[in-house]
Parts: structure tokens; C-alpha cells; sequence
């Protein structure tokens, strides 16, 4: 699985670079809110929209990294517990099954 999202994403970098190489002199203008941007290079656009998308993968991506921590943390400390029991469980003297008269 992780061989077929790592070509997707060298296909998409590939076409957002191609993207980029052949609008490198086009200039545009953008309108933010109520600030507006004349004469910005497409490639600035695209460089700074990347960087930006870059950044806001990495927070979710760090909540996501912190939220399985927990999870692992649960998960072990339910380990250890059914560990002990399954050792109590071990220890216990076995009672003799009496046999029924047939």
C-alpha cells in the first residue's frame, strides 16, 4: 500500500512541477480578503499555496501522531492488566472434577 501512495504522490509532484515550469513567467493577480496582489509570479502562487498545504498537513498530522500515542498507551496498559490475570489465573491451584457414578 505504501508503494502505490508514494507513486501518487510523486505523480502529483510531477504534474504540479511540470505545472509550474510552464507557467514560471505568467503573472496573476490575488485577491485576498481585502488585500489585493498585482503582478505575483504563478510560481510564487504555487510555491507559497505548497508550502502552506505542507504546513497544515503536519499539524493534523502531529494531533493524528499525539491521538495514537493514547491509543498505544491504552492499549498496552490493557495488555499488562490481562497479562497479570492470565498469571493469576496460572497460579491458582486446580480443584479436583469428581467423577459422576454412570
Amino acid at each position: 500500500m505504501w508503494i502505490i501512495r508514494t507513486l501518487f504522490i510523486v505523480i502529483i509532484l510531477i504534474l504540479l512541477l511540470g505545472f509550474a515550469v510552464q507557467n514560471a513567467y505568467q503573472r496573476v493577480s490575488i485577491n485576498i480578503v481585502d488585500k489585493q496582489f498585482a503582478n505575483v509570479p504563478m510560481i510564487l502562487v504555487l510555491f507559497i499555496a505548497f508550502v502552506i498545504g505542507i504546513l497544515i498537513w503536519f499539524i493534523f498530522t502531529i494531533f493524528q501522531y499525539f491521538r495514537m500515542q493514547g491509543d498505544l498507551y491504552q492499549e498496552r496498559k490493557r495488555s499488562r492488566r490481562l497479562t497479570e490475570e492470565i498469571k493469576a489465573l496460572r497460579n491458582r491451584p486446580l480443584q479436583e472434577v469428581e467423577e459422576s457414578p454412570d
